[in-house]
């Protein structure tokens, strides 16, 4: 009798506010809407209402038996308390909506792993988000958070924490408790400083800090041992950018680096470490300070693709010839002059930027 009034009242309300039926959508190959019949909507496990133009949830959806709930792109502002029910929830995506804050029933949900709250109001993160023990991802892209609360580090189990576009000005060192986690995106906040705590995450693969305001970087970053992606980088025209004017030679031990981005910064010198990035493919320290590389820098035997386009360089190691470049831009280094040794490895690479004039 239960599921016949909810079964009753749950296919008004779709009717009412324009829900499809159940069916499978091809452009995001995923079924959406609400079934009108009985006994398939008495054995959903997955709701999908993205992109229905909602204002509320109906409180007879969370009587349901579900594992997934996905609520995206809508106009609702209030989840009700009967959220709560849903036990078995294991993934929850109430993206672009417009949230102020969430009910703490939502933090009963012992079983989610995934919960995507990007892109709405949010300005707290309340005391219970701790008990989301089973927590693997949680996505707060594009909110008001000025900070993370120290409940956030007691999630054990988190692989993905992504924060990017918030206010955030500080992080605690409660981040070196997240040592399971594999992605951190903290970009476009306000960043000064990062602790030393975040050497811990040495299951880290990819750290995005872009557009903060970090001026130095801790020692500990030698921690990092699975890094595999590190952006420290700016996009011209932001207010709040790093300026980072030296790395430290701790730098080096990042064994597994494949990816750094370090452009629009103010790096004046590289250490003789930076040469021990055996791995590192992809490199990026256009509009910087720099005058000169070290010798090291030869040993980067896996670079394919090097951006150095923007600096003061005025003369290029001799052992750079040993790298085996795919790209190379060394644009707008005006003073740059190079031997005859290297301006025949030049030729050798299939993509070169160089300064206005230049030919081979």
């Amino acid at each position: 009798m239960v599921g016949d009034v909810l079964f009753e009242k749950l296919k008004t309300w779709a009717d009412e506010n324009d829900i499809d039926d159940l069916q499978y959508d091809h452009k995001f190959k995923s079924e959406r809407g609400i079934p009108r019949d009985k006994q398939k909507f008495l054995s959903l496990k997955t709701v999908n209402l993205s992109r229905s133009n909602i204002v509320q949830v109906p409180k007879e959806l969370f009587y349901l038996n579900l594992t997934t709930l996905r609520l995206s792109d809508n106009r609702i502002t209030q989840l009700p308390q009967a959220i709560g029910n849903l036990r078995n929830l294991q993934e929850l995506d109430m993206s672009s909506n417009a949230l102020l804050d969430t009910p703490k029933e939502l933090f009963d949900l012992i079983s989610l792993k995934r919960l995507v709250l990007s892109v709405n109001q949010l300005i707290y993160l309340p005391r219970e988000l701790e008990n989301l023990e089973n927590l693997e991802l949680l996505d707060l892209d594009y909110n008001q958070l000025r900070g993370l609360p120290e409940e956030l580090f007691k999630l054990k189990k988190l692989k993905k924490l992504s924060v990017w576009k918030n206010l955030v000005s500080e992080l605690s060192t409660g981040i070196g408790e997240l040592t399971d986690l594999e992605e951190l995106n903290l970009r476009d906040n306000y960043i000064e400083k990062l602790p030393r705590h975040v050497g811990a995450l040495n299951n880290l693969i990819k750290f995005d800090m872009r557009n903060n305001k970090l001026t130095e970087l801790p020692k500990d970053i030698a921690g990092l041992k699975s890094i595999k992606e590190l952006d420290l980088s700016n996009d011209l025209g932001f207010e709040n950018i790093n300026q980072l004017k030296h790395l430290p030679s701790e730098i080096g031990r990042l064994a597994n680096l494949d990816k750094l981005n370090l452009c629009n910064n103010k790096i004046m010198d590289l250490p003789r470490e930076f040469g021990d990035l055996a791995k590192l493919t992809r490199l990026n320290l256009s509009n910087n300070s720099l005058e000169e590389l070290p010798e090291s820098f030869g040993k980067l035997e896996s670079l394919m693709d090097l951006d150095l386009g923007v600096n003061a360089l005025k003369s290029l190691p001799k052992e750079i010839v040993n790298l085996k470049l795919l790209r190379l831009d060394l644009s707008q280094n005006p003073d740059l002059i190079l031997t005859n040794e290297q301006i025949e490895w030049v030729k050798t690479i299939q993509i070169v930027h160089l300064g206005d004039g230049e030919n081979f």
